[in-house]
């Protein structure tokens, strides 16, 4: 039984390395800013990060198959409502267009959401976890990341420590 455990094991984490490695395509180690590569909106058309740059901006990374990113997109959706002086924007990394609009529709967000298929963009901020929330200010920096979920409070706390205009 413990030999069977063992091998899982191994099977496991070879399976989470090659995920791993091969979310290192296209965009890593590009000279291209992020914030300066496009995507598509899931309600229709293209835009980059650098779009919303007029304000600071909470960024979150998310995937369909992600359980946490699925519990705090609503606290999300709720700090957007509270903080018109933020821009939230939402991505989903590696994952299809269709299920990301799943998603949006079942935790009720309203705030820009767009999908990262190849991780261009995910790469680019050198995401390595999900969900993973990048508060940027308004020159495009990373001002804290934050890889897992996060409660209301705790994205308000983020954005009074970090991103309060």
């Amino acid at each position: 039984m413990a030999g069977r455990r063992r091998a899982a094991t191994l099977v496991a984490a070879a399976v989470l390395l090659a995920v791993i490695v091969g979310a290192c395509g296209p965009g890593a180690g590009d000279e291209v800013q992020a914030t300066d590569i496009e995507f598509e909106l899931l309600d229709g058309g293209r835009t980059t990060v650098g779009a919303f740059l007029d304000r600071p901006v909470v960024l979150n990374f998310f995937a369909s198959w992600c359980a946490p990113c699925r519990a705090e997109m609503p606290a999300l959706e709720s700090t957007r409502q509270r903080r018109a002086d933020i821009a939230f924007v939402g991505l989903a990394v590696n994952d299809t267009a269709i299920r990301a609009r799943e998603i949006v529709a079942e935790t009720g967000v309203a705030y820009a959401t767009g999908i990262d298929p190849d991780s261009a963009i995910g790469n680019a901020y050198e995401i390595v976890g999900m969900p993973t929330t990048l508060f940027l200010v308004p020159n495009g920096e990373v001002a804290y990341r934050h890889t897992g979920g996060l409660t209301a409070q705790q994205i308000t706390d983020h954005i009074e420590a970090h991103l309060n205009p």
